[in-house]
């Protein structure tokens, strides 16, 4: 039970102008459509298109959840809320059904709404609330607002002031108090993970969480969260039941590609029949002439959950993109997704679109809290195995890339985001230009979906032909690691040493290398995997580091003991001609001779630690370094993302 109690009410104010159908008269308003429908209201009546959930009470320093739910039988297609009184509040989705919103102050509060329905017809209402003073101890709740049937999300709870070293002896529970039944598997974490129950109608699911302090104070908030059945029929194409679409729209409503990229990019009702062709929605490179893209011509092609996760990107670009690396391998996508949920992040060569994880883009933790901490699906395979492989991005001999944890509430700049969506650019825009070379963009057939006019004699192919990799040992662990088949006796007999001898030898730069499913014959992650490490370290001046160490299932790997381990192991001579053909395939504009800025690979220093060779300046100064605290939380971070394997990106990559 809470110590403190709701005290001023929200209030709706019943505002409401038409804009599309009628509407006007002595009636307060209409809802879309017109004809003396009931006005937007907290319930729906008969004709009605849409209802406004809110909460019962708000106090200062608490989340409060407003949202827009359409009523049975109708469609809301898109939405406005602006706030039009009281202190500034950052509406991080103020294009989504859903605002979670945490006043300030104690004092009134108001927004407006406009939407459309599904047939285009618009209108706007308004709400209002009065917050209550500030609690002495507040107990704050943060995730993205909405999500749709089948998706899984986040929530996390803490309290404002709350030590970090305190969490460890407070206690919380979360449950279900109003909404559709759901299943909250380990209600006793910070951090609530859970997957949204079916509906057939919007719905507001109400979720609660419970904390009890070390001193005995109790502390109770809820969070409203809207679940929405997904607009049209879900198939098991892209966005099947095992990993649910989110809900985006384009960065961009007066683009010209607006209605193709609702349509055939990132939608649960996606099926073959509704992909697009390369004439309705032609590759970015077509519409520039192969020239370097303006920033604009790139957002008009953009996705978002969020307005910020544009508004970063478009930052990034501006900032970030010296040499136009990124605009130019843009020219063979057709679209760029980024949202709060997708993950892990991928190309896919039906729709020639990138799908980014919004987690690589934030800057401020209120951004931040708009993205799900629900982890990457791929599983942990390859667990049997006696082995393991890290990875890391290094610059300066510090970790790059990781995250702060999120109770720092830490912010990051644009130059920050360098190592983690740097290098995960170039990963997936080098797969694009491996499918769609720029030197084919002008000749595609526009009657073609893009997956039909990949053109033969692409780098991977090229790669595979003129200088293949070697070992089938490691093609057939990667089957193992990534795509889940069930390892051999001999596989689960092979030792760390084992490993070095089939890797150190062949001229990859890392184990995905090697990622490539049974009846696929092209490694693509080949390509992919060069490429990004070595345009991570020629223009960013961010090494990578690989090791094979023992199988570790518990524990840090900064603890592992490396076995074998290399720094920069694109530079290697055997691997650099390789690196050369990829580039000079998918990059024609890097300047000739650009490979041999490379540097020679660096070993790390076996029987030592992956975190003791963190900093080869100490160890070459004869010191063994451990890591710091942070450094550890950094590497816990970049952690999660090597745990698991990379079976579903990899799938998509055909």
């Amino acid at each position: 039970m809470t110590r403190f109690k709701p005290v001023a009410l929200l209030l709706l104010a019943l505002l409401l102008s038409a804009c599309g159908g009628g509407g006007g008269g002595g009636d307060g308003g209409s809802a879309p459509g017109g004809g003396g429908v009931p006005p937007l209201s907290t319930q729906c009546q008969t004709g009605s298109v849409a209802q406004l959930a809110l909460p019962s009470g708000a106090v200062a320093g608490r989340n409060q959840e407003v949202a827009l739910l359409a009523c049975p039988g109708a469609r809301i297609d898109s939405v406005q809320w602006r706030q039009v009184d009281g202190p500034t509040l950052a509406l991080q989705s103020a294009r989504s059904q859903a605002l979670s919103i945490t006043p300030p102050t104690a004092g009134r509060y108001a927004f407006s709404v406009e939407f459309t329905d599904a047939s285009g017809r618009s209108a706007s209402g308004q709400a209002e609330f009065t917050a209550g003073a500030p609690a002495a101890s507040a107990l704050v709740i943060r995730g993205e607002p909405s999500v749709w049937v089948g998706g899984q999300t986040s929530l996390r709870a803490w309290v404002e002031g709350l030590p970090v070293a305190d969490y460890a002896t407070a206690r919380v529970a979360w449950r279900r108090i109003d909404g559709p039944a759901i299943t909250l598997d380990d209600a006793s974490q910070w951090r609530l993970i859970f997957t949204a129950p079916n509906v057939m109608q919007d719905s507001t699911l109400r979720l609660r969480a419970d904390v009890t302090l070390a001193d005995g104070r109790s502390l109770s908030q809820d969070f409203n969260l809207l679940v929405q059945p997904p607009p049209g029929a879900v198939v098991n194409l892209l966005f099947g039941s095992g990993n649910r679409s989110s809900r985006v729209y384009p960065y961009v409503a007066s683009s010209p590609h607006a209605a193709a990229l609702r349509d055939c990019i990132y939608t649960p009702a996606l099926t073959s029949d509704t992909l697009c062709t390369l004439g309705r929605l032609p590759l970015l490179g077509a519409e520039t002439r192969g020239d370097l893209p303006t920033v604009e011509q790139v957002m008009a092609r953009v996705l978002v959950s969020n307005d910020w996760m544009g508004q970063r990107f478009e930052a990034f670009l501006r900032e970030q993109d010296a040499h136009g690396d990124f605009r130019r391998l843009l020219n063979a996508t057709t679209a760029i997704v980024i949202g709060g949920r997708v993950r892990p992040a991928f190309y896919w060569s039906a729709t020639g679109a990138i799908y980014l994880d919004a987690d690589y883009l934030w800057q401020t933790a209120a951004e931040r809290d708009t993205v799900s901490e629900a982890p990457d699906p791929r599983s942990d395979y390859g667990n049997d195995l006696a082995y393991a492989t890290l990875w890391r991005y290094v610059q300066a001999n510090q970790s790059a890339g990781g995250r702060p944890p999120v109770l720092e509430r830490a912010s990051r700049t644009t130059a920050e985001l360098i190592p983690a969506l740097g290098r995960l650019l170039y990963h997936e825009l080098t797969h694009a230009n491996d499918f769609l070379p720029p030197r084919s963009h002008l000749l595609l057939n526009s009657s073609l979906r893009v997956y039909q006019a990949v053109p033969t004699g692409t780098a991977s192919e090229q790669l595979q032909a003129q200088l293949p990799f070697f070992s089938q040992e490691m093609v057939d662990l990667g089957r193992v690691q990534f795509f889940g088949v069930a390892s051999t006796a001999a596989q689960r007999a092979y030792q760390p040493a084992d490993i070095v001898r089939f890797f150190s030898t062949d001229r990859v730069t890392d184990d995905y290398s090697y990622s490539l499913p049974t009846g696929q014959t092209v490694p693509r992650e080949d390509a992919a995997m060069l490429a990004e490490e070595a345009l991570m370290q020629l223009r960013h001046g961010v090494l990578r580091d690989v090791a094979i160490t023992p199988q570790f299932l518990s524990g840090s790997s900064a603890d592992a003991v490396v076995t074998w381990g290399q720094r920069g192991r694109v530079g290697d001579a055997a691997i650099k001609p390789r690196v050369a053909l990829v580039l000079a395939q998918t990059m024609p504009w890097l300047p000739a001779g650009f490979v041999d800025g490379l540097a020679a690979p660096q070993p790390l220093r076996a029987g030592l630690t992956w975190g003791q060779n963190l900093n080869q300046a100490a160890l070459a100064a004869g010191r063994v370094q451990s890591m710091s605290a942070a450094e550890r939380a950094l590497e816990a971070d970049l952690e999660q993302q090597r745990r698991g394997g990379r079976q579903r990106a990899a799938a998509l990559m055909r």
